[in-house]
């Protein structure tokens, strides 16, 4: 046995990613992990990889216990590689560059011996079956060719484990399959593979056994030629009714990957707070826009208002977003939820402007955009709370203060003037009504925790008083009670008759929260659901009925 992992535990703010968790693996063994977003997958690779220290438990490797925490250098020394979804090449380096780099680079006289590297690198790939001009960039290379040069690179070391997460999120069929012929090579060669995704059709074609994990915990490990799909998502779920699995033609779609620690795989109810009614942007009562109330699941599902947000055909210029409609109504909360490699966050980034558009149009209120831009968005009342919130939503090194301001820097410009006194005063408002703990406006935002960092971002949106929102994993990496605050927030801010697009892969938590469900796929929208005693079984299904479609073309 290469590995043995004993009860071991993860927690994150007290609350268990991982708990109790055992797992074995094989050398020479392809195995397969599943399970929904906030399972702990991204978790338990993350220990293995020496990105976390475990709280409890223990882990044999090739039968000598690793302490609680190692670093990643230390890990990969073990022979454990991870390569994640999203690649860690440099775009400007050639592909024998990126696969040497980090390693000692052959040297005479103090110069390297570029082509001696590049000989090396060659014969590596072609030892695995790879075929590439690692002469040439990464920048020129597809997403399969970046994916070889991970590989590669991952085996110029002594590779006894390569776990790849999520890998086919954006390679085609034809490239799937090239990876597949890669990963039965290694197996043939003694290496161990743990391939963790989403795609179930992957799974059974390719491994040999089958994990599924669900809110941290095991669930059940078995071979994968005495399992089937319709079997994978029962146990995902933990839901019996997983009818529809294997040929449902009404289903389309739906689900991906997010790190654990996200949620820590908990669930939390949207709750009876959402309930009550509101007044609109315009002071209308919220009846006046024709909304009324129906008892659902676990909340209230409100009937539509008038169309705020309307897409037709959106495509990007990478073609991740393969023609998408969509329309999103006033006075509710319209769910987005998609496999790893989907677009939906590429379609919110074309909506908003920060991507490139090919070709469909936006409305937005009524008026018609094929070229649509931050600032441009930002003036029709349109507000984006990105997933990627350290990165793109804030800056860290500025204050609370200053980055309330950064959408609504005009309202506070006079003659040219920033006037700070207004401004600090509605950040100290803010700061009270969204209950931000810091010492004060001017504290740097990179001191405060990630729910608190959470909420200056929405506090920058609600200043620039929005009448639509876009959210794309607006919980995530935040605390449950944050997490409860911005649900409510959210509902409120529908009762007063906004629109609001809300992205998550926690499926639980979108059912809790919105009032329909959108289901997207390579690219589209497949199907859109009322949330109407759905249950998350449904939407697996539909997930993998739209997947088994795009492979019998």
């Amino acid at each position: 046995m290469l590995l043995d992992v004993r009860n071991t535990d993860k927690k994150f703010n007290g609350v268990y990613a991982l708990k109790d968790l055992n797992f074995s693996l094989d050398a020479g063994e392809i195995h397969g992990l599943v399970g929904e977003n906030g399972a702990g997958k991204s978790t338990f690779i993350k220990i293995l990889g020496g990105v976390y220290k475990r709280d409890g438990g223990s882990i044999l490797w090739d039968g000598k216990e690793l302490p609680e925490a190692i670093r990643p250098e230390e890990s990969r020394n073990l022979g454990i590689n991870i390569i994640f979804q999203d690649n860690v090449l440099i775009p400007a380096f050639t592909g024998a560059e990126n696969i040497c780099l980090g390693r000692p680079y052959p040297v005479k006289g103090g110069l390297i011996r570029w082509k001696e590297m590049e000989r090396e690198a060659e014969e590596k790939a072609a030892e695995l079956g790879i075929r590439l001009d690692l002469k040439k960039p990464v920048s020129a290379m597809t997403p399969a060719q970046k994916k070889c040069v991970e590989i590669v690179r991952a085996m110029m070391s002594d590779c006894k484990l390569l776990i790849l997460d999520e890998p086919t999120a954006s390679l085609s069929d034809k490239e799937t399959k090239l990876l597949f012929s890669i990963v039965r090579n290694l197996k043939a060669k003694g290496t161990s593979v743990l391939y963790v995704t989403h795609r179930l059709e992957e799974i059974m074609e390719l491994t040999d056994r089958v994990t599924v994990l669900r809110n941290g915990m095991l669930v059940s490990t078995v071979k994968t030629e005495e399992t089937s799909r319709k079997e994978l998502v029962r146990l995902m779920s933990g839901n019996e009714a997983a009818d529809g699995v294997d040929g449902s033609e009404e289903h389309g779609i739906t689900e991906r990957e997010d790190p654990a620690e996200k949620n820590a795989g908990q669930s939390v109810r949207a709750g009876e707070a959402y309930r009550g009614g509101g007044r609109n942007a315009d002071g209308c009562d919220a009846q006046d826009i024709g909304k009324t109330e129906k008892q659902v699941g676990n909340g209230t599902v409100t009937a539509p208002g008038k169309t705020a947000l309307e897409v037709h055909g959106i495509r990007s210029g990478d073609g991740i977003v393969r023609g998408v409609d969509l329309e999103v109504k006033t006075g509710r909360i319209t769910g987005m939820f998609g496999l790893c490699g989907s677009g939906r966050t590429e379609f919110l980034e074309c909506i908003y402007g920060t991507r490139k558009l090919a070709g469909g149009t936006i409305a937005v209120n009524g008026k018609t955009t094929a070229h649509p831009t931050p600032s441009g968005s930002i003036r029709q009342g349109m507000a984006f709370i990105c997933e990627d919130r350290r990165g793109k939503a804030m800056i860290p090194s500025f204050s609370i203060k200053e980055n309330m301001m950064l959408s609504s820097i005009d309202r506070y410009t006079k003659n040219g003037w920033f006037r700070k006194q207004d401004a600090g005063r509605k950040a100290t408002e803010m700061i009270g009504a969204l209950k931000i703990k810091c010492t004060g406006a001017g504290q740097p935002a990179k001191e405060l925790s990630g729910g608190n960092q959470q909420k200056v971002v929405f506090a920058k949106a609600l200043l620039t008083e929005p009448s639509i929102w876009i959210c794309d994993e607006p919980t995530q990496a935040v605390d449950v009670a944050t997490r409860q605050e911005i649900h409510r927030l959210l509902r409120k801010e529908a009762e007063k008759g906004k629109a609001v697009l809300y992205v998550s892969s926690d499926l639980t938590e979108l059912l809790e929260i919105a009032d329909e469900v959108a289901v997207m796929a390579y690219g589209k929208v497949r199907k859109t659901f009322e949330n109407k005693d759905l249950k998350p079984a449904d939407v697996l299904a539909c997930c993998y009925e739209a997947e088994r479609e795009e492979n019998d073309r």
